[in-house]
């Protein structure tokens, strides 16, 4: 069963949707909705979409789209996703689920009242890597975990929309290390409680002194079994971006590194087109990714939200409404706990 496919976003979030979306066997990219003129038309003439809009809204109204797909800024989510849902569209929507709890409730609601399915897209729950890991856990590989470690750092986003906290809801960590805790609320569930510390903001900041928002965050999440979780996201790493995820347990430990593990390896004095996402350099050794979009998830995630959608398969736990709603929780958690100095029980 052929599902059609409305993005609206046509620069980067979109534009890797796209070629996601080109490896799943019946989905089909029907339209493109973006302000930018120039954008959309490239967009469209890449990947080959026959609808072209101005606005998103006259995307929603298309009778024809099944599914749509929010890869805007952060500040939009919530507005666009409630749009869509009301217009009578299933939606999948990158993160974060949105800018602040108010938002995210408001998001959760609509969900509710219209029936329309939502997919929140965490990536690092379909990485190849993390679900042959979590397959070892399931099979007691390394017996009972104790505690768990994940990051997402590189040097800084490129988008305007990064630097001011209205557009974004914060900094490094509801910009990366959602990711880790997205990955971790989809293996353990809500933690009980939270603490967080982050770099000041502006002046505060460790290099970012231009940025709102902290470029530099951690959070400690502690659950009812006595499971400990540490999770970063910084805007402070140079040589590109850094995933990796460390789990230990009674009997052992996996560490997957989802970034740097890939088993190619580069040298060249002239340099090259493209190593990894952030790199600042191609000179000298490099480990260029061999397919990002497999090795990020990207590909298996559409696939599987395309296939929910035709009623194929179950939705996987973590992906919905109330999983992104959570994830927001907790990340406003360990924000209000580096500004209380205090440990949030959730």
């Amino acid at each position: 069963m052929e599902v059609r496919i409305g993005i609206i976003g046509a620069k980067f979030a979109g534009d890797f949707h796209a070629q996601s979306w080109s490896w799943v066997p019946g989905a089909k990219i029907d339209a493109i909705a973006d302000i930018d003129k120039k954008s959309r038309e490239n967009f469209a003439s890449v990947h080959k979409v026959p609808k072209i809009y101005d606005d998103y809204k006259k995307l929603l109204k298309d009778p024809e789209i099944d599914l749509v797909d929010i890869c805007l800024p952060n500040f939009l989510h919530a507005e666009v996703t409630i749009a869509a849902m009301k217009a009578g569209k299933d939606v999948i929507c990158e993160k974060p689920f949105a800018t602040t709890l108010e938002d995210g409730e408001r998001v959760a609601a609509v969900q509710k009242e219209t029936g329309q399915k939502y997919f929140y897209a965490e990536d690092w729950i379909f990485a190849p890597a993390l679900v042959r890991a979590k397959n070892l856990l399931d099979e007691g590989a390394i017996g009972k975990i104790l505690y768990l470690k994940g990051k997402e750092v590189h040097n800084g986003s490129h988008s305007p929309f990064a630097q001011k906290i209205k557009f974004c809801g914060g900094g490094s960590l509801i910009h990366l290390a959602v990711h880790p805790i997205g990955f971790f609320h989809h293996l353990l569930g809500m933690p009980v409680s939270v603490i967080g510390k982050c770099s000041g903001g502006g002046e505060l900041n460790m290099v970012h002194k231009k940025m709102e928002g902290e470029d530099w965050g951690l959070g400690i999440l502690s659950y009812a079994d006595g499971t400990e979780v540490t999770v970063e996201g910084n805007y402070i790493t140079r040589g590109g971006m850094d995933d990796v995820v460390e789990l230990y347990g009674t009997h052992g430990r996996l560490t997957v590194d989802m970034t740097f593990g890939n088993p190619l390896n580069v040298f060249s004095m002239k340099g090259y087109g493209y190593a990894i996402e952030k790199a600042d350099f191609t000179q000298g050794w490099t480990k260029p990714a061999v397919d990002e979009h497999q090795t990020l998830g990207y590909k298996d995630e559409l696939r599987h939200f395309k296939e929910c959608v035709t009623g194929e398969t179950e939705q996987i736990r973590g992906t919905y409404a109330e999983d992104g709603l959570n994830v927001l929780k907790i990340i406003d958690a360990i924000y209000r706990s580096n500004q209380t100095g205090k440990q949030i029980v959730l």
